[in-house]
């Protein structure tokens, strides 16, 4: 990862749950910021193939997304040897084989305290004292953050695929909107949306769906599980930050067109997501 500090290019920027009972194209350059930037919301949602009520809480996180548009990130997290591992021993006709749990994700299922599926977790802020929210307090918990004025301005300048290499160039840049009182990191996901896989649905004739679509899979970090330090403390207003990271694999068995890169901000030590966004990866 490249990074470089250079002047601010502009002057005025200012429903039931299953229990678990295991533990646990190239960039033109920097994109100016509003005159006035809010922030966007992070729903981390965690979720299985093999958990009959999640897809009750896909849905309300497509209504969610339908409403808030790039001022939500979703980010499917298949989480739990219970109901995101493939079943063992195999089935003859191939359900549920794939695996669709990452370290990552079996790491932040650990640090949040996930104890059921569904669940969410909203920008890494507690809600009504709980890390973790049910889907059905999604919609309360976003909207409590969404208008807040943002600390940074965040922007992928570049999410450049190479689908003969199987690479991704990315360039995120990121602009503090007020002096920086603390620490912040920056982490970035590689998701695949609309993965088409077996589901286990109790809302459907037959719960076991051959051909569900999984949207906004988390495949794996690009800068590691809980990112780097990007944004120190006393870094000045204005400063435009940017940080590079070439030639980034890309799994071949992942449809590329269909995967974004997600891009945050958090506190180096709350964990709290301040800056979100995602920008889908371009030929």
């Amino acid at each position: 990862m490249a990074r470089s500090l250079t002047p601010a290019l502009l002057a005025l920027l200012l429903v039931a749950c299953d229990v678990i009972n295991e533990p646990i194209e190239p960039g033109n350059g920097p994109e100016p910021p509003p005159q006035e930037v809010t922030r966007n919301v992070l729903l981390e949602e965690f979720t299985g193939h093999r958990c009959s009520t999640c897809p009750a809480a896909h849905l309300v996180a497509k209504q969610l997304d339908n409403i808030y548009g790039d001022r939500l990130v979703v980010v499917g997290i298949h989480a739990t040897n219970t109901f995101a591992a493939p079943l063992t021993p195999p089935a003859a006709d191939g359900r549920y084989s794939t695996d669709f749990r990452t370290p990552a994700g079996d790491a932040y299922t650990n640090a949040f305290g996930v104890s059921f599926l569904p669940t969410g977790v909203v920008s890494r802020k507690p809600y009504n004292g709980s890390m973790t929210i049910a889907q059905g307090t999604w919609g309360s918990a976003i909207s409590a953050l969404v208008n807040e004025p943002a600390a940074f301005a965040l922007h992928i300048a570049q999410a450049q695929y190479n689908a003969g290499q199987n690479k991704v160039n990315i360039i995120v840049e990121a602009i503090p909107l007020r002096n920086v009182e603390a620490d912040h990191k920056l982490t970035l996901y590689i998701l695949e949306d609309n993965v088409v896989d077996w589901q286990l649905n109790a809302q459907a004739p037959v719960p076991d769906v051959p051909d569900y679509l999984h949207r906004h899979v988390l495949r794996t970090t690009v800068n590691g599980t809980w990112g780097e330090l990007a944004i120190p403390a006393g870094t000045q207003t204005g400063d435009t930050l940017r940080f590079e990271y070439p030639n980034v694999d890309v799994d071949p068995a992942w449809n590329g067109p269909n995967c974004s890169v997600v891009a945050y901000l958090h506190h180096a030590t709350t964990n709290e997501v301040v800056q979100v966004v995602e920008k889908f990866f371009q030929p």
